[in-house]
């Protein structure tokens, strides 16, 4: 008869050694991969928010959405704007998975929603000093002027349930060296996604002066 050879002790700890070295190098290349998709997935929704936002002004005399204050999807009561911003474009966007970032995914529970992108009319608030639409006929920077982009809900500035998230009053793009008072922005590998008017969008890790205005007629930071 032959005798059947086994797996000592020891060479089965050295295959469990091995595997767990193999995963701790994998991992981070999955996680960074699991990051890159979704910023991809991310400017995809932005794409659609852009073209929404787009029709939406075709049909209203050149004015985008009108943001007002902390409104939730059907409201019953809201301040400045009968809907949010995002429910108004509805009709020509079609599904409210495009205004939900999938980066959320890494947030705490708490913090997660279903409207994760705001509204840029920092520059309509400037002008007229009050809740307003932005006009496109203002904007004589389409290719730097920030019409939208990621936002982490922190339940402080903005409510998880809030459709109508803008940079009226807080700034949502690349922190405090853009302007007080600002929110949580980094939603993809410590950057976020920035949806511009001309309808092009890019990540960008923080605020920056040569790409980006928050006003109708000049470069200028949100502050």
């Amino acid at each position: 008869m032959q005798r059947r050879s086994a797996f000592t002790l020891i060479e089965l700890l050295v295959v469990i050694a091995i595997i767990a070295i193999l995963a701790a190098m994998l991992l981070p290349a999955l996680a960074s991969a699991k990051q890159r998709a979704w910023t991809i997935a991310c400017n995809s929704n932005l794409h659609q928010i852009s073209l929404g936002m787009t029709m939406y002004a075709d049909d209203n005399g050149g004015f985008y959405p009108k943001s007002g204050s902390t409104i939730g999807w059907n409201p019953t009561t809201s301040v400045g704007a009968t809907n949010g911003w995002m429910q108004q474009i509805f009709s020509y966007v079609g599904n409210t998975n495009v205004y939900h970032c999938p980066g959320n995914a890494q947030l705490p529970v708490a913090n997660q929603s279903s409207f994760n992108y705001f509204n840029g009319a920092r520059a309509a608030y400037i002008d007229v000093g009050k809740f307003a639409a932005v006009s496109t006929k203002k904007i004589l920077f389409p290719t730097t002027y920030v019409l939208s982009g990621d936002t982490i809900d922190n339940n402080t500035y903005f409510r998880t349930y809030d459709c109508d998230k803008d940079d009226y009053s807080q700034n949502c793009v690349g922190g405090p060296e853009n302007g007080f008072n600002w929110v949580d922005w980094q939603a993809h590998n410590k950057g976020q996604n920035v949806l511009f008017a001309d309808g092009h969008t890019k990540w960008y890790n923080g605020y920056n002066t040569n790409e980006m205005t928050f006003r109708y007629d000049s470069m200028h930071g949100w502050e």
